[in-house]
């Protein structure tokens, strides 16, 4: 069944595999143990719930409401991983002066991720409260 290579090469590779396969599948797909990456796409989706904004803005209102200095190039990464994943859509703006500049919204999936995301906090806050208290 190994053929030429080894059980441990196999079993090595299987594990690598399975481990790469988990971290992403985690990440997306059971969002209910909400790490702090997840928190910053639940910020950046209630932002864009509000209303739709360029990156720069979204920088600007996380630092301004919330004091967060959320580098730039963090922020357009999830902004475009939230749009691969078909909870943000983006249009290309062009103003008569300057360079065009994306206007990013929240899509339909986007909103009811946002409501489970907030949903589950609400849940955590009630451990936090106690564990705290």
């Amino acid at each position: 069944m190994c053929g030429e290579r080894g059980e441990a090469e196999e079993r090595e590779e299987f594990c690598t595999h399975h481990e790469k396969h988990h971290r992403h599948h985690y990440h997306w797909h059971h969002h209910k143990h909400l790490p702090v990456r997840g928190l910053l796409h639940l910020l950046l989706l209630k932002l864009l719930d509000e209303k739709p904004l360029h990156g720069s803005e979204v920088r600007e209102i996380l630092k301004s409401r919330l004091n967060l200095d959320i580098p730039s190039s963090a922020i357009y990464t999830i902004l475009s991983i939230l749009e691969e994943k078909g909870m943000v859509i983006s249009k290309w703006e062009t103003a008569e002066r300057g360079a065009a500049r994306k206007l990013y919204s929240i899509t339909e999936y986007g909103v009811e991720y946002l409501k489970e995301g907030v949903e589950e906090l609400k849940r955590f806050k009630k451990i936090l409260e106690f564990l705290t208290s």
